[in-house]
């Protein structure tokens, strides 16, 4: 007769334990039968004419259930005798610890049954136990059954009914099955002696791993050393992305999100003994605000990106070999310098993620994919910001894989070399067009000072120093005034300040403000006040008394506060007249500095020191990046692409290229 098995816990206390998808209640099934040293687990399952199921059964061949023990794993929460040990009759790394596996199966069905036939002596016998969502608090037991001699074989078989066909469906669709595969893979890599079905389908763990990496870490954790070795595992097919943490042997106790984006199907498996044992002490599911396990998480994703970098690299080899076969790879020549191999090697990637995740690029004749991919080289080769937006705006490559590439390109030195790169090379090309609109006769002739070089060095003002960013510019000093009140005094009555005295002195017009970006200190801010002269017009006593009249305007002005503010005026010109070489050249001064006060200086300066010294800041860094620059038509075809709006109709178009004059004699 069966026997009633009071559990002696309240009902609202185990309904919590039934509560479950239908993947993990599955997988907790197959765990104990893996517990169990199972070579051999079958899930079969019938479906009925409304596509619902009618059953579910997990079997499996392990050791089986003793009677005894049944009685007193399923008499009470925590009664399983995996707490107590580690490792199966057969050696397998137990997952669970605590016995409250069998309670999930109820997530899948209202009613389940488990048979266990077990070996006792030199005979077997058998019993039954049933469960129930309608009786929580009780388990019903079987008289035990001695089968005859010589019938029998050991094993386990779970058997679900009044199922529910929505738990049921999450578990066994194909689609969701990948993720149970996923969750034992790693195990399996350390225990391949056991083997899942699915109404008779073999899961063959082989096949869907495509390959693995596997490093080692080693953290000082509470005046010991723990070992943590990191596995990536990538699948032949799309995952669900994520961490596991795991012991030693692969069994998972806890997952998180990959923590990373990825294009490619992994998975990250963190194994380690010290897992293990916050496990045991049921710690690990405040794994959060473990910093020691935080930091092996970090540790995992650079390691998981570094891999994803090498793997796609890999990929787009194999990739480029077929475009270079093909003849549409954009690029013909071996790359010269450090610069081009990185250019490439971004190219190639991003190439490769095009052709994977943008349908349309297969679809298209060579024509079209040699197009798309000289878009992606220009816009790369013009700096990542631009890639992005050709992606996004021209290609249309989906937002999930422009935000995986995003983070790839992120987490690479090679997206800021290539960004340093471009703006090196821009920046040295401008020089190089610079100093031909300044210098050449031929070009300088027609250039106007406000309406060409003015509206050009506005956008250019790191020529001046890096350390200076744009203010105002081709406005009134009175507007300065108000610009600097509201901007730099934050004072929102600016209007009333500089309405409030007689501005007929603040009525000449400098070119260009620009405000330092960083602080002096005590001493408040430095401004920049600039006066460009055409390359027709040469610094004189005229043009100097100019510049010192606005220096002296500004400086004896009680609305810019002296302790607080500095302020350099520059004059630039082509040429210095004669008459003014001795005052740029005084003792116990920097050249080109003719005058001060107590808060302003005054320079005049030649073009070509401000070229060359601009030139000069950037040479180190062009060195080291190998930038070669072809010739002065290279600067000049920069100035004409970027700022055709501000030069002169027809600018250099009939012109032959020649040297520039000598600048700064």
């Amino acid at each position: 007769m069966p026997t009633i098995i009071d559990l002696g816990v309240e009902h609202d206390h185990i309904e919590s334990l039934t509560k479950a998808s239908g993947i993990t209640a599955l997988c907790e099934l197959i765990w104990n039968a893996i517990d169990a040293d199972s070579s051999e687990i079958h899930i079969n399952y019938k479906k009925n004419g409304l596509g619902g199921y009618n059953e579910i059964e997990i079997i499996d061949n392990g050791h089986g259930l003793s009677y005894e023990k049944a009685k007193n794993v399923f008499g009470k929460l925590g009664g399983s005798e995996k707490k107590y040990t580690t490792q199966s009759p057969g050696g397998r790394s137990y997952h669970g610890k605590e016995g409250k596996g069998r309670f999930k199966s109820l997530a899948l069905g209202d009613l389940v049954t488990f048979f266990s036939i077990y070996k006792d002596d030199d005979s077997y016998k058998t019993f039954t136990v049933k469960v129930s969502n309608s009786q929580l608090s009780h388990s019903e037991i079987s008289d035990l059954k001695q089968l005859p001699k010589g019938e029998g074989s050991q094993g386990f078989r779970v058997l679900i009914q009044n199922v529910n066909d929505v738990n049921a469906e999450q578990g066994l669709n194909l689609k969701n099955r990948r993720e149970i595969e996923e969750k034992f893979a790693s195990f399996w890599i350390n225990y391949q002696n056991f083997k899942i079905f699915f109404n008779g389908n073999e899961l063959n763990f082989d096949s869907l791993i495509k390959n693995t990496y596997e490093e080692t870490l080693k953290y000082e954790i509470n005046n010991l050393t723990y070992s943590f070795v990191v596995k990536i595992i990538e699948w032949q097919f799309d995952n669900k992305k994520k961490t596991y943490f795991c012991n030693t042997k692969g069994i998972p106790f806890l997952e998180y999100n990959l923590g990373i984006r990825s294009s490619l199907p992994i998975s990250i498996f963190i194994q380690s003994v010290y897992i293990e044992q916050l496990h045991r002490e049921n710690t690990l599911n405040m794994g959060e605000m473990n910093e020691d396990l935080n930091v092996a998480y970090n540790d995992a994703k650079k390691i998981a990106r570094q891999y994803l970098k090498d793997r796609l690299h890999l990929y787009s080899k194999e990739f480029i070999e077929e475009l270079k076969r093909e003849k549409i790879y954009p690029y013909e020549n071996k790359p010269e310098n450090i610069v081009e191999e990185s250019t490439r090697q971004v190219f190639d990637i991003v190439a490769l993620q095009v052709n994977e995740y943008l349908p349309s690029f297969g679809d298209q004749d060579n024509k079209g994919k040699k197009l798309t991919l000289s878009l992606i080289k220009e816009a790369l080769e013009s700096g990542s910001v631009n890639l992005k937006r050709i992606l996004s705006e021209v290609i249309e490559l989906p937002k999930d894989k422009q935000n995986e590439l995003a983070d790839i390109l992120e987490d690479t030195s090679l997206s800021c070399i290539i960004d340093t790169m471009t703006e090196i090379k821009n920046r040295l090309n401008f020089l190089q067009g610079l100093e031909q609109l300044v210098y050449d006769k031929e070009l300088n002739k027609d250039v106007k000072e406000r309406k060409h070089l003015h509206k050009i060095i506005v956008r250019e003002t790191w020529i001046f120093g890096d350390e200076y960013t744009y203010g105002v510019d081709d406005i009134s000093l009175k507007n300065v005034l108000k610009a600097y009140i509201k901007d730099h005094l934050e004072r929102e009555d600016f209007e009333e300040v500089v309405e409030s005295e007689d501005n007929g002195d603040l009525q000449t017009i400098p070119d260009v403000c620009l405000w330092q970006q960083y602080s002096l200190g005590k001493r408040g801010k430095e401004n920049l006040v600039i006066e460009l002269k055409k390359p027709t017009v040469d610094a004189g006593i005229k043009e100097k008394g100019q510049i010192e009249g606005y220096a002296a305007r500004v400086a004896n002005d009680a609305r810019f506060p002296k302790d607080k503010t500095r302020w350099k005026f520059y004059l630039i010109t082509k040429e210095i007249k004669p008459e003014l070489e001795p005052l740029i050249n005084q003792k116990h001064r920097k050249y080109g500095h003719v005058s001060e006060g107590d808060n302003f200086d005054v320079y005049v300066l030649r073009w070509g020191d401000i070229i060359t010294d601009a030139k000069l800041r950037h040479e180190f860094i062009k060195e080291k990046l190998n930038i070669s620059l072809q010739d002065n038509n290279e600067g000049l075809e920069y100035l004409r692409a970027k700022y055709k709006e501000y030069l002169p109709e027809n600018f250099g178009e009939e012109k032959q290229p020649q040297e520039a004059e000598e600048i700064g004699k």
